[in-house]
């Protein structure tokens, strides 16, 4: 590859998912010129098949043409499966990777041992990116199977009391990796506008995209314009309720809608039975994800549904184990389903509270997980929780 320094060579490699090309491709792929040594496009088809190719022949890019796959999880690991370097850069078509100093960055990625890391993005034609989570990732067998797990769960107790929250740095995670916050600087106010006019031209001429009217509401929530949030969730949902295959096509627009609306009615104070209920079957009759089961479940709670509450916690939980596991960042999709629901469940018993944290580890092992990080995001958010799991856990070793 042209221009790429022979240190990034065999470290860092771009891979991409197109669905469709964009005006921004070529800015993207050369904004990575000087960092990315391998490149692989993965191409689902759709328009501009032949200029995706020319721009993947120009920087020398692997092309991997496959058909459509509405699982996002799946396009993401046949690009990962060509990746030969140690690290994978995933970056959206419509973005580009802002880097002040390449060489320093590869120098720096040289000793870094940390699995994942949030790079600065910068966002272009769509104002969705604002909220796509672009990650670099340390590949290699120690990525998906090799994880260290601690034996028993009052060692990582241990581990995490005595880490503390004496970080420098905001750290997330996600299965198999560490996420390590850089900063993505937010959008402007008149970024966010003229976002939205876009939006709402492109509702002009499809009003049955319910990712348009989630992307204008999540616009219009930043700046704090309500009324106009509210109009757009409402008629995103109307169009949900006219096409149930819309919940399958795109899961992340339909969880991002339902969820405004229960933080809606919790800020009001105000939970219609009718509504309850409904909310409630559609999470039955659909993949269940953090970003809906945690809002549903403080709303459940609310109105005095905390079985309920509880269960939707837990499926939301095995949802983010299933093939989409790049589809939600670790905190929304599993951190905080699982805080909630040992939040209600230590007010049940203390039995009820043991046996989730023991099926939760266990489901942490079958995927190789340290549980040491959610102790930690626990311990840092609620006190009193992580006291309650470690005299729970204290008693029932003991016991």
């Amino acid at each position: 590859m042209s221009g790429a320094g022979e240190a990034a060579v065999n470290l860092i490699t771009l891979c991409m998912v197109i669905q469709s090309r964009s005006g921004n491709l070529a800015n993207a792929l050369h904004s990575v010129n000087k960092v990315a040594g391998q490149i692989v496009i993965v191409h689902t088809g759709g328009a501009g098949e032949q200029m995706v190719q020319h721009l993947a022949s120009e920087y020398d890019a692997q092309y991997l043409p496959v058909p459509d796959d509405p699982n996002e999880s799946a396009l993401l690991n046949t690009a990962l499966d060509q990746v030969r370097s140690p690290w994978a850069l995933f970056l959206h078509q419509e973005e580009v990777l802002h880097v002040a100093d390449p060489p320093a960055l590869t120098d720096w990625l040289k000793d870094v041992e940390a699995v994942a890391i949030e790079f600065p993005i910068l966002s272009f034609e769509e104002p969705r990116n604002y909220y796509f989570d672009a990650r670099l990732v340390r590949t290699g067998s120690s990525l998906r199977w090799e994880h260290e797990i601690y034996p028993t769960l009052q060692d990582s107790l241990e581990d995490a009391s005595a880490a503390g929250a004496g970080r420098e740095q905001v750290t997330e995670f996600m299965p198999h990796a560490a996420i390590i916050s850089l900063g993505t600087p937010a959008p402007e106010e008149w970024e966010l506008r003229d976002a939205i006019v876009r939006i709402e031209k492109e509702l002009d001429r499809a009003p049955e995209s319910v990712r348009s009217w989630f992307y204008l509401a999540e616009a219009a929530r930043a700046l704090k314009e309500w009324d106009r949030a509210s109009a757009a969730v409402e008629e995103g949902l109307n169009v949900v309720s006219r096409d149930p295959d819309v919940p399958r096509r795109e899961p992340m627009a339909v969880s991002g809608l339902i969820g405004m609306l229960c933080n809606s009615l919790l800020a009001g104070k105000h939970y219609p039975e009718k509504t309850v209920e409904s909310l409630w079957i559609i999470h039955q009759n659909m993949e269940a994800n953090g970003r809906f089961s945690e809002p549903l479940g403080r709303l459940l709670l609310a109105a005095d549904r905390k079985a309920d509450a509880i269960a939707a916690q837990h499926r939301a939980v095995e949802s983010y184990f299933g093939e989409r596991r790049y589809y939600l960042g670790m905190e929304e999709g599993l951190y905080q389903p699982i805080q909630l629901a040992w939040e209600m469940e230590q007010q049940l018993s203390h039995d009820e509270l043991l046996n989730s944290i023991m099926k939760i580890q266990a489901l942490f092992n079958k995927h190789q997980i340290k549980i040491q990080a959610l102790l930690q995001y626990i311990s840092g958010r609620n006190q009193p929780l992580f006291i309650a799991i470690r005299d729970a856990l204290q008693t029932g070793l003991a016991g």
